[in-house]
């Protein structure tokens, strides 16, 4: 009998939710594929955002994950943008190997990096990567990042979203947690000890081509090229395939 189908575990980006992937979520699903995608306790509208960075979204994705991986399930990580981070840490003591160590079965078995933030040392953070200083699509209010009217803007790119539909997704669109922005990773890329693969988008305004090949490389990432921006999953259709199929062939593997 062959094995079942790994889960996929898939992390949302800042200031999104899991509902923004269903064009992923359900192709994946209708081949067989059982998914989770919490939403994360650091992405949010209230004050229990406020302070929570990856280490609390690792600890809602677990959650998620365990029964699968208790049964004997393997799992398949994909992060998107911000959602990177977690995706490597997730893999902290829960690989196939480090489980079957501890006399336990299931396990993660591969990550799938998103144009996600792999990022390269400990004590990096998304917010030193930028410089530093939060770039003009958002802005700093209390605990938390909050998104600007230059989101979509020509001057910082279009992200690739249809513009028909940027008004409405923006409608849809929820605060990040500064802390999760800010605090530095324990936790590495170039930790991860299963595959990984980067799917690099070249169209990408946030996260530029050059910088995602970057973080491939020092990662020991094989590289998937989308010609797509920040977000193929809302861009077209064919480029939500193609993510799927990257996906896919990993999970494969």
């Amino acid at each position: 009998m062959s094995s079942p189908k790994p889960l996929i575990i898939l992390i949302h980006g800042a200031f999104f939710s899991p509902v923004h992937y269903r064009s992923l979520i359900e192709p994946l699903r209708a081949q067989g594929y059982p998914v989770v995608a919490p939403p994360l306790p650091s992405t949010g509208l209230d004050d229990s955002v406020a302070g929570k960075t990856y280490v609390d979204d690792v600890k809602r994705l677990l959650e998620a994950a365990s029964p699968f991986l208790d049964e004997g399930r393997e799992a398949v990580v994909v992060g998107h943008s911000q959602g990177g981070i977690a995706a490597s840490a997730l893999t902290e003591g829960q690989t196939v190997q480090d489980r079957k160590a501890r006399g336990l079965q299931g396990g993660i078995r591969a990550v799938v990096y998103l144009t996600a933030l792999a990022i390269p040392k400990k004590g990096d953070s998304l917010h030193g990567l930028l410089g530093g200083t939060p770039p003009p699509i958002y802005k700093a209010e209390g605990p938390f990042y909050v998104l600007t009217d230059q989101v979509f803007s020509p001057s910082t790119g279009d992200h690739g979203v249809p513009q028909d539909a940027q008004a409405a997704l923006l409608r849809t669109l929820v605060h990040q947690s500064k802390a999760s922005i800010e605090a530095p990773v324990q936790f590495a890329a170039p930790d991860v000890t299963v595959p990984k693969t980067y799917i690099v988008c070249t169209q990408d305004p946030s996260l530029p081509a050059a910088l995602q090949e970057s973080m491939a490389e020092a990662a020991g990432c094989q590289v998937v090229r989308v010609e797509s921006g920040h977000f193929p999953f809302l861009e077209s259709d064919a480029t939500a395939r193609e993510v799927v199929d990257a996906i896919v062939n990993v999970a494969g593997k």
